[in-house]
């Protein structure tokens, strides 16, 4: 009686459903790990840019070119999320009269 150890092999197919399901899975992880990771120092500069004194136009305008999320109000406080890092770094603007009387970083955890 003779055994035959055979190699025991991917076939093509199962090797494109590892590439189709594997891969993706993979780079969601480093994606969200990257933009998390470094959220904070984006968001930090992006809040340093913002000053005390722009009006309501000035700031739309700032939010537009950065691309973040967020309702600007005319009084109160308007909290502008990145939205690589899902709103996690933001940025906590506080307006009176039209003009912005407050910036600061703001996590939310």
């Amino acid at each position: 009686m003779t055994f035959s150890l055979r190699q025991a092999g991917q076939s093509p197919l199962t090797k494109g459903i590892g590439v189709l399901f594997g891969l993706p899975a993979i780079l969601a992880v480093v994606f969200f790990t990257y933009f998390n990771a470094t959220g904070a120092d984006r968001m930090k500069a992006v809040c340093s840019l913002v000053s005390a004194g722009m009006t309501r136009a000035q700031l739309h305008t700032f939010v537009t070119e950065k691309r973040l999320d967020g309702v600007i109000a005319d009084n109160g406080v308007s909290i502008l999320g990145d939205a690589k890092s899902y709103g996690r770094h933001s940025c906590k603007v506080t307006m009176a009269g039209g003009t912005v009387t407050a910036v600061e970083y703001l996590l939310a955890d």
